[in-house]
């Protein structure tokens, strides 16, 4: 085990300084010149290529495209060593050793951390891992790309799946198993993720004060990002102990107090004897942590909602898009301070669109005088639609939120060279728009396969989150940012405080407004359509539309829809309230970094607060957003746009926490700073209590009978034949496999998850979340259950031939979910794998005669 996990630390390194060159080169604003992010940079440049070439045809999709898009990488990088200077180049590198030995060492570090959590616990077993295996083998046994989908033959992968193309890369360089590599790949996120956002904040800090001192302190940036978590570890420890609670009238149990937190399984009677264990809960106690949100519909009905946080997701171990994307979304991070940090550039003054009208005059300009012809001409865009565009590829979601992210700093340096203008404005969309398509282009065949479950916008009517539960989520982040804006708005000058009321009241009430105004639309479109009803096409399916989404929020009944749920919200104004004195703090502040009036502005008051204050500003759009409306998908609620949003508020918020929580402990002295430092231990102590009791009941038990393993197939030791006929089918020829079809989040569809195989059918529900729908399913579950069954030939061969099945499994999940008939494949087909419990027929290739033979 060590031999391999050495060997994919050291991939990986060789692969950041092979991208180094180009990062160098590119940007040259940080003081790091990109070498925290190069290992990112490496892998996503990588993985374009290899796709790309393997997606034209131009190279298979094997170890020969892989190590043909490195060459390619690597001759970008020599170009860039080349425009640099190689004497430039390594001069600069021989005086960062200080920062050299502090990132490698927090890579290594991470890196070997994670290892030891995932051998812990290897099993690809349950949650989404065994559709994560899937695509990984599936990459893996495809010649050319798109690869194939594992879970429905004769389709390709309708997913983001750009980060299982990255795993699968490495996979190949290291020529390591897919299942010990897909543990491998978790432990490595976690590391690229612990490195970018050090260098994040190492780029913020470094601008003032020592490099040694902002080597230290960067640290606080991955421990923020990937070990603090919410509150819920701590609420576990006191419900465990009992606190708050006593005993009734009738001897039960009572809690005000739990009641009003509300969140579910603590709202319920501790376990006697009380300790301060939470793992002593029955279930899995540290689940809940991911589900301290809670919606009610206007029925008074709860509804399910995710509230994923990093350290939780690595612990869950699930090699999921929004997992995937981390590195990658701190690299664009990187570009977006980069950009932040670089002297004023000369792009035209005339926008895109007033260019567009003087040319359909005949008297425009040439077009490179432009605003965004400026742009169009610098390498920094196109990294940046690089980037970006692979971002879409990897979890769709952040596309849109780190192209805002990277124009908003960008109209944010010209209103601090220009001054304010309704100019920036159309700075930031031309810029966006021009990004978003660039970012598409670059990725166009990954579009031309890819099916979206988005339905479009739907008003937030019932559902909202209350405030306790919004700082049990987010609380060990806003603290430490709360005291720093209070720190800034006493010590600058030139602050607006009407200015950040009036767009907090613009933003949360017109929110607000939109959504109840949507929601008017859905009931007036009701009424209109019910009135027609039974006269069908378009009207009738209007009405069933408008019927969903009332019984999605809990009632029909404008009144009780509109202002019942107004007076719930008017209740309940944690949420809002926060939002909005956060939102109007933050944008009051923007105006004073141009001041420098004061000994403090002066002196220790830094430009990169403005950078802080934009991604608070970021934050604060993704957490209000679905307070009044969420994407409409597959499961018609708001969960998964407050798990996306969400996950990503923490990720901006933490890197802000971070450096508030340095600037704050650098910058106040005496009885305050003695204060800050005891709240700020408090709520860091509070925060570590989820990680504290996750790690040692993950790693409590070694020794005892468990042993570290990277093998994610180890469950399937105790069951040998399985194992043997999956191992069979990995390096059979490929060919479309039939098995037993089963519910999502089980063992079913397990051949072709683990040898990469193509199946008829494998989980349908996530197929039909992938595809919007179950059009491309068909029959196709009933049909495998008419294959197993029937004991007629005909119907057997006419199923295989339309699938154009070539193998047939027949194992204990077949004769268990299926009164199975073998008699027949046994007659007809060759049987080309055995074990006590596992049969595997092969159907022949010339299907037409030899499956109609008497």
């Amino acid at each position: 085990m060590v031999g391999t996990v050495m060997l994919w630390y050291i991939v990986v390194t060789l692969l950041g300084w092979l991208a180094f060159p180009l990062a160098f080169r590119l940007l040259p604003h940080l003081a790091d010149r990109g070498y925290t992010f190069s290992r990112a940079l490496g892998l996503l440049l990588g993985g374009f290529l290899f796709w790309m070439l393997a997606s034209l045809r131009l190279t298979p999709a094997d170890g020969g495209g892989a190590w043909l898009a490195l060459g390619l990488t690597a001759l970008l990088s020599g170009w860039a060593l080349r425009q640099t200077g190689r004497r430039t180049f390594w001069g600069w590198l021989r005086g960062q050793k200080t920062l050299i030995l502090s990132a490698e060492g927090l890579f290594l570090g991470a890196f070997v951390l994670w290892v030891l959590m995932r051998a812990g616990n290897p099993e690809i077993l349950g949650t989404e891992k065994p559709m994560e295996m899937a695509f990984i083998n599936a990459i893996l046994r495809s010649p050319t790309f798109p690869p194939h989908d594992p879970w429905l033959s004769g389709y390709a992968i309708s997913y983001y799946y750009f980060g299982y193309v990255i795993i699968a890369l490495l996979t190949r360089l290291t020529g390591v198993d897919s299942a010990v590599a897909f543990n491998l790949g978790s432990a490595m996120w976690f590391a690229l993720t612990s490195l970018g956002a050090y260098g994040v904040l190492y780029n913020l800090l470094t601008r003032r004060g020592t490099v040694r001192k902002a080597a230290a302190w960067a640290v606080l940036a991955p421990l923020f990002l990937l070990v603090v978590s919410n509150f819920q570890g701590s609420l576990d420890m006191l419900h465990a102990r009992g606190a708050f609670w006593s005993p009734g009238p009738d001897g039960t149990l009572q809690s005000p107090f739990w009641q009003w937190v509300g969140i579910k399984e603590v709202d319920q009677p501790p376990v006697e004897p009380f300790s301060w264990n939470p793992t002593r809960r029955p279930g899995i106690w540290w689940w809940r942590a991911s589900r301290v949100l809670q919606d009610f519909d206007a029925a008074g009905n709860s509804v399910e909602v995710i509230d994923e946080f990093p350290f939780f997701s690595y612990y869950l171990g699930d090699l999921h898009p929004h997992v995937l994307a981390m590195p990658f979304v701190l690299l664009a991070v990187g570009l977006a301070l980069n950009l932040f940090q670089r002297p004023p550039r000369t792009e035209g003054e005339m926008g895109a669109a007033r260019w567009l009208v003087s040319w359909l005059s005949g008297e425009a300009a040439p077009f490179s005088q432009t605003h965004l012809g400026g742009w169009l001409r610098s390498a920094d865009f196109w990294l940046a639609a690089l980037v970006m565009g692979g971002l879409s590829f990897l979890n769709t979601w952040d596309f849109p939120i780190y192209v805002g992210l990277f124009c908003l700093v960008y109209a944010f340096t010209r209103f601090e060279a220009l001054g304010w203008s309704w100019g920036r404005v159309w700075e930031f969309l031309e810029l966006g728009v021009a990004l978003g398509v660039a970012g598409v282009g670059l990725y166009l065949p990954f579009y031309v396969g890819f099916s979206s479950q988005a339905g479009g916008i739907l008003p937030s009517v019932s559902f909202f989150t209350r405030g306790v539960n919004f700082w049990v989520m987010f609380g060990t982040l806003l603290l430490p940012i709360a005291a720093w804006l209070i720190w800034q708005w006493s010590q600058r000058t030139g602050t607006n405080f009407r200015a950040g009321l009036r767009l907090a009241a613009g933003v949360i009430f017109g929110l607000w407004a939109f959504s109840y105004l949507l929601a008017g639309m859905i009931l007036a479109v009701a009424a209109l359509t019910g009135a027609r009803l039974g006269q069908g096409g378009l009207n009738d399916s209007l009405y069933s539309l408008s019927s969903l989404f009332f019984q999605l929020q809990g009632s029909a009944d404008a009144r009780d829809l509109l202002w019942g749920t107004l007076a719930r919200r008017l209740l309940s104004p944690g949420t809002w309230l926060t939002l909005f004195g956060l939102l109007a703090a933050v944008w009051g502040l923007l105006p004073a970094l141009r001041k420098t009036e004061t000994p403090f502005e002066q002196g220790k008051a830094r430009r990169e607060d403005g950078f802080v204050l934009l991604l608070l500003l970021t934050g604060l759009a993704l957490t209000a957003v679905p307070e009044f409306v969420y994407l409409r998908d597959q499961f018609g609620w708001r969960m998964n746009t407050i798990f996306k949003f969400y996950f990503q508020a923490w990720l901006v918020w933490s890197l802000a926490a971070a450096y508030a929580s340095v600037m704050l402990w650098q910058t106040l002295g005496g009885a305050k700073r003695w204060v800050f430092g005891v709240l700020w231990g408090l709520v860091v102590i509070l925060s570590l209590a989820y990680p504290f009791w996750a790690v040692n009941e993950r790693l409590g038990g070694l020794g005892q009978g468990r042993a570290l393993s990277l093998d994610g197939t180890r469950f399937l030791q105790n069951n040998p034949d399985e194992l043997d006929a999956i191992r069979f089918l990995r390096q059979a020829p490929l060919g479309t496999v039939a098995e037993a079809v089963g519910g999502q989040y089980t063992s079913y569809a397990r051949m072709a998850t683990f040898s990469g195989q193509p199946n008829v059918l494998g989980w349908p529900g996530h197929e039909a979340q992938w595809r919007g729908g179950g059009e491309e399913m068909g029959s196709r579950q009933s049909d495998i259950e008419l294959l197993y069954r029937t004991s007629r030939w005909e119907e057997a061969a006419n199923i295989l031939e339309r699938y154009q099945i070539r193998y047939v499994v027949v194992g204990s999940l077949e004769t268990g979910t299926y009164p199975v008939n073998e008699v027949k494949f046994q007659k007809r087909l060759k049987l080309v794998f055995q074990r006590e419990s596992v049969r595997i027929y092969e159907v022949p290739q010339s299907t037409g005669t030899a499956l109609d033979q008497p």
